[in-house]
């Protein structure tokens, strides 16, 4: 049966320190106008979880108006799952029907890691509003079901209820989950980038860098992962980045070079299995030459993820630091710092795989993770961390929230950035 989940308000408190009291009066930011609508949603019917390519539950989508005058709305419903994938615009059957509103006509699209539904005034255009009226309220019937590709690590699928022309007030649920069948364990994926920037790469040697993968959960993936790895420039640093060659461990013993991206600092390791539990890549990193390199330069690494197919778009990510040295001037640190591997909120990779390692895995031993370092998130929002570098995959609540906060509206058959905001 499906579930009904509240959604939580935010609360800042502002504090001043001063050592004269003004009135409260002479700080007080403007009231922000009170937001007329509001969404309520009904009990999916029947009751009972969904199959893929099998029947679909109907709810009943309601917006009422408070206003004295019209209302603009522009219904917006955003779907999550709680799995290890991303999801596509196929993977989601979406029906929207008018009761008491004019025509409808509605579309499903891809945006990110995720899909979402939205519907409009047939005939107008995908960028049109529906008019509430003045007291007044419009409602619809929304059928949601699971396409036949829908991933086999994914669980349920969640769908929130939002407003593309911003008019709606958050006072009651707005999200809806769906129960998927057969129901499954549906651990989230987690990536690791494991670096050391305190062990330089000199003349004569070469850097360690890991790529760690792993699943948590009974299923595994659809498709294969395939992963990008790029130089990223420290912010405000005038060092000429130098020439990296790239070489990966395979399950011979043997190191081959890396795939690199015809003018750019970017590599593509081989993809990882599809069937993937536990999987540790090993890189070497070494300079080409060390020319005009007169100080220690410090490089952040980033590494992103997404599945060879379907839903292709990067839902793992993670960041590192090497450090590239001349032979003089540099010093070796006298012991190698170690940390602990943290997590981000929505997930805590294991320090024991699941499953046993690959051959590659096993031929090359785990490096001392940096001492500090930040994961990139689905949704670019950074979370600082210590140790590896750690990012849940479509499961994780950062992910989640940054779909949210993506608004799109369609413009002459293909969706265009609208705005980008925080719930």
């Amino acid at each position: 049966m499906s579930a009904r989940f509240a959604s939580a308000a935010a609360l800042t408190v502002a504090a001043a320190v001063g050592t004269t009291l003004v009135p409260l009066s002479a700080h007080a930011a403007p009231v922000a106008p009170q937001k007329p609508l509001t969404i309520e949603l009904g009990t999916p019917a029947p009751a009972g979880p969904l199959t893929r390519s099998g029947a679909s539950e109907t709810f009943t989508f309601t917006v009422k108006n408070s206003a004295d005058k019209p209302v603009d709305f522009q219904p917006w419903l955003i779907g999550d799952t709680d799995g290890a994938s991303p999801i596509a615009a196929s993977h989601v059957v979406f029906d929207v029907q008018p009761v008491n509103a004019p025509a409808t006509d509605e579309f499903v699209s891809q945006e990110g890691t995720g899909a979402q539904g939205v519907f409009y005034p047939a005939a107008k255009g995908k960028s049109a509003s529906f008019s509430v009226p003045a007291k007044g309220e419009l409602s619809w019937k929304v059928s949601v079901g699971l396409g036949k590709n829908y991933p086999s690590n994914n669980g349920n699928l969640k769908f929130l209820a939002d407003d593309l022309a911003e008019n709606t007030k958050r006072e009651q649920d707005d999200t809806l989950v769906f129960e998927a069948s057969p129901k499954i364990n549906t651990g989230p994926a987690s990536m690791m980038l494991e670096t050391d920037e305190n062990a330089p790469i000199k003349p004569g040697t070469a850097g360690t860098v890991d790529i760690v993968h792993q699943l948590k959960g009974g299923v595994t993936f659809d498709s294969d992962l395939r992963t990008i790895l790029e130089v990223a420039e420290e912010p405000g640093s005038t060092a000429k980045i130098p020439e990296l060659v790239i070489e990966e461990l395979g399950e011979d013993g043997k190191y081959t070079k890396v795939k690199k991206f015809k003018g750019e600092e970017k590599w593509q390791p081989a993809d990882v299995s599809k069937s993937h539990i536990y999987k540790r890549t090993r890189l070497r990193v070494s300079v080409i030459d060390f020319k005009g390199i007169q100080k220690p330069v410090k490089l952040t690494l980033r590494a992103t993820t997404g599945l060879t197919e379907g839903n292709t778009h990067p839902f793992l990510g993670a960041e590192g630091r090497i450090t590239v040295a001349p032979e003089r001037g540099t010093t070796q640190p006298s012991a190698t710092p170690s940390a602990t591997p943290s997590a981000t909120p929505s997930a805590t990779p294991s320090a024991t795989p699941s499953a046993t390692p690959s051959a590659t895995a096993s031929a090359a031993p785990s490096v001392t993770p940096s001492s500090s370092a930040t994961a990139v998130a689905g949704g670019n929002t950074p979370v600082t961390t210590t140790g590896a570098l750690a990012n849940t995959g479509s499961s994780g609540s950062t992910r989640y929230a940054a779909l949210a906060a993506a608004a799109l509206i369609a413009a002459g058959g293909a969706l265009t950035a609208l705005r980008l905001r925080r719930r």
